[in-house]
Parts: structure tokens; C-alpha cells; sequence
């Protein structure tokens, strides 16, 4: 399975990024993008998986911010 993974940064800090990866994220999960480094904190299904494909929408913070 492939999971291709939209990740949005809260509050604009950074623009995120779309990736294909082999393992779905998890919250609670450290993610470095760009060389900086954001904690998962919300991870949902777009759409149902198709054939070998899943979309994802992954919301992360950067590390150390708190909620």
C-alpha cells in the first residue's frame, strides 16, 4: 500500500508538503520535513483506499510547541 500524505502545518509556519510513503502516520509521531522537525497531531482518511492507494491529511505542530 502506498499512502500518499498531505501534511499542513498549523498556524503558517511552514508550508508542508505531500509525500508518498509506505507506512500510514501516526499521532504522536515526529515528522522532519524540510530539515525541521513537527509532531503529528491529527491524522484522517480523505478518501476510502483504492487498489494500492490511500490519501491521507496529516496536522502537525512543530516540536516543542505546546497545544
Amino acid at each position: 500500500m502506498i499512502y500518499k500524505v498531505s501534511y499542513v502545518v498549523t498556524g503558517g509556519s511552514h508550508p508542508g508538503a505531500i509525500i508518498n510513503q509506505d507506512t500510514p502516520p501516526d499521532v504522536g509521531e515526529e515528522i522532519q520535513l524540510n530539515g525541521e522537525r513537527f509532531e503529528i497531531v491529527e491524522v484522517i482518511e480523505l478518501l476510502p483506499p483504492r487498489d494500492d492507494l490511500a490519501y491521507l491529511h496529516a496536522t502537525c505542530r512543530p516540536v516543542g510547541e505546546t497545544p
